[in-house]
């Protein structure tokens, strides 16, 4: 989940449907997220378990007093479906070692390890741990599309919003100055990744950018 800092947050720009999906489909020896802890990886919860064209919402724990709630489109094709299911996974998965204190390191699973997005997730999450802060509240996924796909490369768009979720230390208690991107307009974006599916038939993402208010692309995410 490509985003900036704790501190700040500036936009990146929305780039292409071609260029996400060059970087999709390069080979997997060829941009923000979370950091995780030591450790073994726990079992972890899955967003997958909606089936392929069923739209509706889903709560998911992603850890005490965090939730994602992922509003699922209807999406009768298989091969979208399932790259859409691995964007959420990843949205999900990436709270969720925030959620644990870096505990849980089931996001990586989903990131091409040697992409730029995997270097972004670690980045990410190694925010929250440096200055031990974690989340809670509700973070949503919605308007999940799939814009774009060639070869074994997809492009995945999903609105986000965070107004739902407080910046909390390690404990869980909220820290007296909320950031701003945790408010409006910042909190509310669009999310974007270009994905590459492997050998194995598994969606990885391999690129992440974001689109900001009053980006045109993101203006469909405020409600």
């Amino acid at each position: 989940m490509p985003r900036p800092g704790l501190a700040t947050a500036v936009a990146a720009p929305v780039v292409t449907a071609c260029l996400l999906l060059v970087s999709a489909c390069a080979p997997s020896d060829a941009e923000r997220g979370f950091t995780p802890g030591g450790g073994v990886e726990p079992a972890a919860a899955t967003a997958a378990g909606t089936p392929a064209g069923q739209p509706g919402t889903e709560a998911i724990t992603a850890a005490p007093g965090l939730t994602v709630e992922i509003e699922w489109p209807a999406e009768p094709d298989p091969v979208r479906s399932a790259a859409i299911k691995a964007f959420a996974r990843d949205f999900t998965a990436q709270w969720r070692a925030v959620g644990t204190s870096g505990g849980d390191r089931s996001y990586v699973k989903g990131i091409d390890a040697e992409s730029s997005a995997y270097r972004d997730a670690l980045a990410w999450v190694r925010d929250f741990l440096d200055d031990r802060r974690s989340a809670r509240g509700v973070a949503r996924l919605y308007a999940l599309r799939v814009p774009s796909t060639m070869g074994r490369g997809a492009e995945v768009y999903g609105c986000v919003d965070l107004t739902g979720l407080r910046l909390t230390d390690e404990q869980g208690v909220p820290v007296a100055r909320q950031p701003a991107w945790l408010k409006r307009p910042r909190a509310v974006y669009l999310q974007t990744a270009g994905l590459g599916r492997g050998d194995d038939g598994v969606w990885r993402i391999r690129l992440y950018r974001h689109a900001e208010y009053p980006d045109e692309l993101a203006k469909e995410c405020v409600r």
